[in-house]
């Protein structure tokens, strides 16, 4: 167990130094489109008083892959698809974040992140109260209806809506 967790904090540290180094070296961090982004909802849709119950992050960092476009578009039609009404109303938000950029450094350490990630925070007046990483994203982005389907079970749950409940 010990060594685990040493080695996970040396992955840790050395995704960190290269994303840095990445970033200093010019990498994709300032360009444009890759900070976050509000999925289904039109400027003004929601009140920007009310903070969102849930957020949705997909954490990305560049260089995107296949499977990787598929994990970030599989849960965003999931979102629009089975949430339309939530992200309207801004009960649900979606942020996409670049870990490659410096300001976004702390997600990785506060999520305990170590690859692109789909990310719940559930919030209370403003306030995360828990997160969880979808760790079964990987094993399932092969099979789109089982991913959707995980998605939109994880979103329902971390809402605490008994009404979405089946």
């Amino acid at each position: 167990m010990i060594l685990l967790k040493r080695i996970t904090a040396g992955a840790l540290l050395a995704f960190a130094a290269g994303s840095l180094a990445y970033v200093i070296a010019g990498g994709p961090a300032g360009e444009s489109g890759r900070g976050a982004r509000t999925v289904g909802v039109s400027p003004g849709a929601a009140d920007p008083a009310a903070p969102p119950d849930l957020i949705v992050y997909y954490m990305d960092m560049g260089k995107d892959c296949t499977t990787c476009l598929y994990l970030e578009s599989y849960t965003r039609e999931t979102l629009e698809r089975h949430f339309a009404d939530a992200l309207a109303s801004g009960r649900i938000e979606w942020r996409r974040r670049d870990l490659n950029d410096p300001s976004n450094a702390h997600y990785i350490r506060e999520f305990r992140l170590y690859t692109k990630s789909v990310v719940l925070v559930r919030q209370v007046n403003g306030d995360p109260v828990r997160h969880e990483s979808l760790s079964r994203i990987w094993e399932l982005v092969y099979d789109k209806e089982a991913f959707q389907a995980y998605i939109q079970r994880e979103v329902r749950r971390f809402l605490d809506d008994p009404e979405a409940l089946e």
